[in-house]
């Protein structure tokens, strides 16, 4: 960095301090100049205010609308998953249904092949 740069900077800052020093003081001798400053503030402030709280308002809709999403996709998950578990138990039921069906009739079978060997 040279050295008239980093001097010229340090004068423009300090030329920038003593003016607004300067400034704040002619404002705060002039009642009227205070008064002024005051009502400049808080008219942007009062549109700083709308601004943000039209922000927030979207901000806020936008925040409903993506968890609303998320908690749909997560109950068309559960309800797909609970299909399938829904199904899988009547599968599994039917399963165990026909698996004693077929031991009831092997054991018949065996009943009448040792009845037979039997007579």
């Amino acid at each position: 960095m040279n050295s008239n740069n980093f001097t010229d900077m340090i004068q423009q800052g300090f030329r920038i301090a003593v003016g607004a020093t300067a400034t704040a003081v002619e404002t705060l001798q002039d009642k009227e100049k205070i008064n002024q400053k005051i009502n400049e503030l808080n008219k942007e402030l009062q549109e700083k205010s709308q601004v943000w709280a039209q922000k927030g308002a979207i901000t806020e809709e936008e925040a409903k609308r993506i968890i609303e999403q998320f908690f749909n996709k997560q109950q068309t998950s559960n309800d797909f998953s609970s299909e399938n578990v829904s199904s899988q138990s009547t599968t599994t039921t039917q399963d165990i249904r026909n698996l004693t069906a077929e031991i009831i009739s092997l054991r018949n079978e065996l009943n009448q092949i040792n009845n037979k060997s039997s007579d």
